[in-house]
């Protein structure tokens, strides 16, 4: 590896037509390489302060790979335990998601939902790279969105987490799609698990095979399918922003020093950008077939 950096890699006897999601961690780098020993995929240390946490994640990963029944099945369950770090190293935590995460939750699940029905659910899930890390909530073939669910009674902002969410992407359209989501007395609405059953059955039904994508999104994204939540939520039809030249954001590179910044937008300035639905999603599902 670079640097001799300490790895674990997992030998095949062939790399995977169709590469998995991969996790993004901040210490850790996943892919896949073709080296001496043969198609490999690794994880590899790219700081050596944190080597006795990296050893324990080995022997976690190894441990849980070991019983598998194929060499498929063995990277498949080595990624989703990656993914359990990823969810835990980024700061999570064993009890319920917050209703602020369910909310967020929600609505990237709303979205994935029906872009499934533009592009097909192996797309969708594909292009889903929230959980994994990244700045944009879905990144597709020319296209980013970010994703934000607030309350229809909160005040008409939406806040900005970091430099990066609606910064530019070479050749890539770019979404803000705002949701509101929104607490309701049951039976009115679904909890989280339901949300979650829902989609989940509509994916597996049109593409039984992204079975173990989706259980990875979900577990990068901090829900488990043992956690029973109560709260009802009833969700909105998301409103799309084509986010272009003076849309009210912050504009990339910032000042020398200024790192980690937040801000909040206010929604009557981003209504000149607001695209119509079947306008928005006609142009979002060119060059897909959810067939």
């Amino acid at each position: 590896m670079p640097r001799e950096d300490p790895a674990l890699a997992l030998v095949l006897s062939t790399t995977p037509a169709e590469a998995p999601k991969l996790p993004t961690l901040r210490s850790l780098e996943t892919g896949f390489a073709a080296l001496t020993a043969g198609p490999t995929f690794y994880l590899r240390l790219k700081d050596s302060d944190q080597l006795d946490l990296f050893e324990t994640l080995c022997r976690d990963v190894m441990h849980f790979a070991d019983g598998a029944g194929s060499e498929g099945e063995a990277l498949d369950r080595l990624i989703e335990r990656t993914n359990r770090w990823h969810y835990l190293l980024r700061g999570g935590r064993a009890d319920l998601l917050t209703e602020e995460e369910q909310k967020g939750l929600i609505g990237e699940l709303t979205v994935l939902s029906r872009l499934a029905g533009l592009m097909g659910p192996r797309a969708a899930i594909a292009a889903w790279m929230g959980p994994m890390g990244s700045p944009k909530d879905f990144e597709m073939h020319g296209h980013c969105i970010e994703v934000k669910s607030r309350r229809v009674a909160a005040q008409p902002f939406v806040q900005i987490s970091s430099e990066f969410q609606l910064s530019d992407v070479e050749g890539r359209c770019l979404w803000l799609c705002v949701l509101a989501v929104d607490k309701v007395i049951s039976p009115f609405g679904e909890t989280l698990n339901d949300v979650v059953a829902r989609i989940g059955s509509l994916l597996h039904q049109a593409d039984p095979s992204i079975a173990a994508d989706w259980d990875q999104c979900l577990t990068a994204a901090g829900f488990r399918q043992e956690d029973d939540y109560t709260d009802q939520w009833v969700v909105s039809a998301p409103t799309r922003y084509r986010v272009a030249e003076g849309f009210p954001r912050v504009d990339l590179p910032l000042q020398p020093g200024v790192v980690d910044l937040r801000y909040r937008i206010a929604l009557a300035a981003c209504e000149p950008f607001a695209v119509e639905t079947g306008a928005a999603e006609s142009t979002l599902s060119e060059g897909y077939s959810n067939v």
